[in-house]
């Protein structure tokens, strides 16, 4: 049974198999070429060659409309993808022929996406003086300062007995402030100084025609960003003594240098932008106390406590009471 089932198998594989096999097809070879060579395809030549089609001028492709070449055309234009229902949807602007290339709705929608005041900042005043006077909006300032006031004096007396001599009288300082930014804030296109420090020196005056010079720095914190924004003034310097004027029984009262040792003055001042200032300060001068010193030529313990009135000289307030406090110095009598 099994040989009877292989023979059919082997029967219907001999009927469905062809009757020969294809040519063998090399590459670089047509279909022409693999045919046997025993049987050629026979060649007409009474057959006359097809006449070859004439050249049909291509038609124009259509030019492109403008939607299409509008975001090719124009570099500048934005574009945002925003997804629908239907898919996503895009959106061109308008072409602008320069920039800027937001509009104000831009602007305002920026704003509000970052909670941003949609109001624009003021514009910033112009600085006056060129900077000779005080300003959040100058970096650097040079200043000449004018300061008069009241002072309550102290003076080492006798050292046995243990004694001081107080009195009081006037204080006139001049000094010149070089104001350099130390710290700095930016708003938009405009900066601001909020902290200024710098070197400043000048002389003091006072009764008895005391003269003395100081050297030392200044600073200024700003608390506001306008022409009279409040601000707090803070100085120290090293006060060393010029002269005196001084008289006996034998020589006339006059100016005399005298030697003196170094010393220290402080204040602090409550000012209107850079204008003026109420100042509380103090003042200490050391002793020149050498044994070979004449006792006409020395220098005991003293110093003061003061209150005054401090600002620029352009304005011209703080220079009337400097120059009165200067003044007023000569009518004082001290012990």
């Amino acid at each position: 049974m099994i040989a009877s089932f292989a023979a059919t198998m082997i029967v219907g594989a001999l009927r469905l198999a062809p009757a020969e096999a294809p040519p063998l097809q090399r590459p670089g070879t047509s279909a022409v070429e693999a045919q046997p060579e025993s049987d050629p395809a026979p060649v007409d030549t009474e057959a006359e060659p097809e006449p070859r089609p004439t050249d049909v001028e291509a038609e124009p492709e259509p030019a492109p409309t403008d939607v299409e070449a509008a975001p090719t055309e124009t570099a500048t234009e934005t574009s945002t993808d925003t997804e629908t229902e239907t898919g996503p949807e895009l959106h061109v602007a308008a072409e602008r022929s320069g920039p800027p290339f937001y509009t104000e709705a831009d602007l305002a929608e920026l704003r509000t996406r970052h909670e941003v005041d949609p109001a624009s900042p003021p514009a910033r005043e112009a600085v006056r003086w060129r900077c000779l006077i005080a300003d959040p909006s100058c970096r650097h300032s040079f200043e000449i300062q004018a300061m008069g006031g009241y002072a309550l004096r102290a003076r080492q007396g006798d050292v046995s007995r243990g004694t001081v001599d107080r009195w009081s009288s006037a204080r006139a300082q001049y000094d010149f402030w070089l104001s350099l930014p130390a710290l700095v804030e930016t708003e938009g296109k405009s900066r601001y100084t909020r902290m200024s420090l710098g070197p400043k020196g000048g002389v003091i005056f006072s009764d008895g025609g005391d003269l003395w010079g100081n050297l030392g720095i200044a600073a200024r914190y700003w608390l506001g960003r306008g022409r009279w924004a409040p601000s707090i003034e803070i100085t120290s310097a090293l006060a060393f003594k010029l002269g005196t004027r001084v008289g006996n029984d034998v020589q006339a009262e006059k100016f005399r240098m005298q030697r003196g040792p170094v010393g220290f003055q402080a204040d602090v001042g409550f000012g209107l932008g850079g204008f003026g200032a109420i100042v509380l300060g103090g003042q200490y001068d050391s002793p020149l106390a050498r044994e070979e010193v004449p006792e006409e030529y020395r220098v005991v313990s003293s110093g003061m406590f003061f209150v005054g009135f401090r600002g620029n000289i352009l304005w011209g307030g703080p220079a009337a009471a400097a120059v009165a406090a200067h003044a007023s110095t000569r009518g004082v009598q001290r012990p």
